[in-house]
């Protein structure tokens, strides 16, 4: 009888964290889009590659993120180039 109840508890435990992972994993969502001050660091206007790099990113390489928001191509992240900058969507993940 005591192998029942202990087997039932582990079951019961096993289920209620199997949960609450899948409630984790559907919370998190999409991670939150920097503000471009917290990327300018000396709050020059403008978002340098070294700047840029010092952030972590969601996935893709630094140097091919940037020069996606780059859109002129001079070197340098703008306000505008990054207000305007829209991320592709993800391939593959969930939705």
């Amino acid at each position: 009888m005591k192998n029942k109840a202990f087997a039932a508890i582990v079951l019961s435990l096993v289920m209620f964290s199997q949960v609450q992972a899948r409630d984790d994993s559907n919370r998190r969502g999409p991670p939150e889009r920097p503000s471009f001050s917290s990327i300018d660091l000396d709050s020059n206007g403008e978002v340098s590659f070294d700047e840029f790099s010092s952030k972590e990113i969601p996935f893709g390489d630094h140097q091919t993120v940037f020069d996606n928001i780059d859109s002129n191509q001079d070197g340098v992240i703008t306000e505008e180039e990054f207000e305007n900058h829209k991320p592709p969507k993800r391939q593959g993940g969930r939705s």
